[in-house]
């Protein structure tokens, strides 16, 4: 199953076409750049797009306006990211600010994990956001979840058996937990003995407890 990459367009292709090279897109993937307006500038640019997927042999990316209003823009953006059958890839780079915004306000609203990228105007640093970021808004972590993140940020390389005795849990329901974390990329096992290890992810998600859009439960 292919992915579906949802790239805002302004008045110029070139941010749209490095996402769809740097992420490797591919036939089977589905391509949509969203803009504010059809203004000639902007088909022009969407026609310069399309030119490089025909040559390239990506499939033809389909232009889709989204009104500058909050409700009729919200849904627009979010019938592409909540319809998609596979993995979607966000990039809101290019075009209008509020573009960014509906598109960052669909994504929540419609409960789907996405890749998202933004590119500062100052032409800086590309801003990178993985799934795995997305998901600490939807994925409550249980109050042992937490208890073994804040033993392992205290000691680094911990053994499940080591993180047990700390949290008073058996091996198994440490080991448990452990194996849900690193499926929500939280943390990492290393070396021979297995130590776990906490990812800029895992971190992040313990200096959010205590925030509301972070949730936690027993």
């Amino acid at each position: 199953m292919g992915r579906r990459f949802i790239v805002t367009l302004g008045f110029h292709e070139d941010r749209a076409i490095r996402r769809l090279m740097e992420s490797s897109a591919s036939r089977d993937d589905e391509i949509f750049a969203v803009t504010a307006s059809t203004a000639p500038a902007v088909v022009a640019a969407f026609n310069s797009l399309a030119g490089f997927c025909r040559r390239v042999g990506l499939p033809e990316p389909k232009l889709v306006e989204v009104p500058p209003r909050l409700y009729e823009g919200v849904a627009v953006l979010a019938e592409l990211i909540g319809g998609s059958p596979g993995p979607v890839v966000l990039d809101l780079s290019g075009g209008m600010r509020y573009l960014a915004v509906l598109g960052v306000l669909a994504l929540f609203l419609t409960g789907r994990r996405a890749t998202v990228y933004v590119q500062p105007e100052s032409e800086g640093e590309e801003l990178a956001i993985p799934e795995s970021v997305i998901s600490l808004a939807y994925e409550p972590l249980q109050d042992l979840e937490l208890s073994v993140l804040r033993a392992v940020a205290e000691r680094e390389g911990s053994t499940v058996e080591g993180i047990a005795e700390v949290v008073g849990r058996s091996p198994k329901t440490v080991a448990n937990a452990v194996s849900r974390l690193q499926k929500l990329r939280l943390v990492a096992r290393r070396g021979r003995a297995g130590g776990v290890y906490l990812t800029e992810v895992g971190k992040l998600a313990l200096k959010l407890v205590g925030v509301r859009s972070v949730r936690y439960g027993s």
